[in-house]
């Protein structure tokens, strides 16, 4: 039985539900999280008062499991247009197709925000990208899905005199509880 849930949150790349809903046709805002038996495949549906409002996450276009794969597959960015604040890029895989269409913002010399798109131009993911060096309290990365809940965030330390990332220190994977805005 599908179920419609008040809320969801992401583990291990993979949506949860928060507070089940029996009467979701009336609910001002509810989630229907839809998998295989296997979870092969898995989208997440968003619904106002029962109507369908969008698809947020199908993970034929994006799938957040597969971000720590030991064997990543080959990937190649080449750049269609470029200013000081963006970059706008094509990303291809090994079979030289485009999978991702990435929008980079910049503050002076720090990527700060990357927006991730399909090739139809679907929105499919944004990070942000925090630097101490530019004023914030920590050296991170948050990945949020298209509908701005956080999947995942990287916390890193960096060169103290160009404030470059230079290695992980921790990951969180499980977003339970954690709530923040996007810039």
């Amino acid at each position: 039985m599908t179920k419609y849930y008040h809320d969801y949150f992401w583990k291990e790349g993979i949506p949860y539900g928060i507070e089940p809903l029996q009467d979701w046709q009336n609910s001002a805002l509810s989630y229907k999280i839809v998998m295989d038996p296997y979870r092969k495949r898995i989208s997440i549906e968003k619904y106002v008062y029962g109507s369908f409002i969008t698809t947020i996450y199908d993970s034929n276009f994006i799938n957040f499991r597969y971000l720590n794969q030991i064997d990543q597959p080959s990937w190649q960015k080449i750049t269609v247009n470029e200013t000081p604040e963006s970059s706008h890029c094509l990303i291809r895989d090994q079979d030289d197709r485009i999978v991702f269409i990435e929008t980079y913002f910049f503050q002076g010399n720090y990527c700060t925000k990357c927006i991730a798109k399909s090739p139809q131009g679907f929105l499919l993911s944004t990070q942000l990208i925090h630097y101490k060096i530019l004023g914030e309290t920590e050296n991170k990365v948050v990945l949020f899905d298209a509908n701005g809940h956080p999947v995942l965030q990287k916390y890193y330390e960096a060169d103290p005199i160009n404030g470059e990332f230079t290695h992980l220190i921790k990951e969180l994977k499980d977003m339970q509880g954690v709530t923040f805005g996007q810039n």
